[in-house]
């Protein structure tokens, strides 16, 4: 198995994850604003970037060393599809105290928080770290500082 194996394998996750929903209402720029450099810094450890765009659907903070990639995006669709129509091999974990509703959706060594507040449906992500607990923490603790500013 190539070394770079979990790489390739988390920026295909990322890529799907953003294009397997149609283009949503609210622009990126809009959702690099929820969350600071020194916020997503404080739940993971290090030194970040400011938010970048990803297309019109999202925005990703990153450090340097260790690599850490932090994602947020809209994906739009409806609420119930999300949770009755998961791809195969996907497991659900309820995310309590977030908007009003959360989940935590997991595929294969991929975790990601999903959180409903009024008709939007906000997707955070963490790559780079290994510890499943510690990356779920973080997820949570960003979607507390992000659905402050909502």
């Amino acid at each position: 198995m190539p070394s770079n194996w979990g790489a390739s394998w988390r920026r295909l996750f990322c890529v799907l994850a953003v294009l397997a929903f149609p283009a949503a209402s609210h622009a990126a720029p809009e959702l690099c604003k929820l969350l600071t450099p020194a916020q997503v810094g404080a739940a993971l450890g290090g030194t970040f970037e400011a938010g970048e765009p990803i297309g019109t659907t999202g925005c990703s903070w990153s450090s340097a060393k260790p690599h850490v990639i932090v994602s947020l995006s809209l994906p739009p669709g409806e609420w119930d599809r999300l949770k009755s129509s998961p791809l195969p091999g996907i497991t659900f974990t309820p995310a309590s105290g977030l908007g009003d509703d959360a989940f935590y959706a997991t595929l294969a060594p991929y975790t990601m928080l999903y959180v409903k507040k009024g008709k939007a449906v906000y997707l955070f992500k963490v790559y780079g770290v290994q510890d499943k607990a510690k990356q779920m923490s973080a997820e949570k603790t960003l979607a507390l500082d992000a659905l402050a500013k909502l």
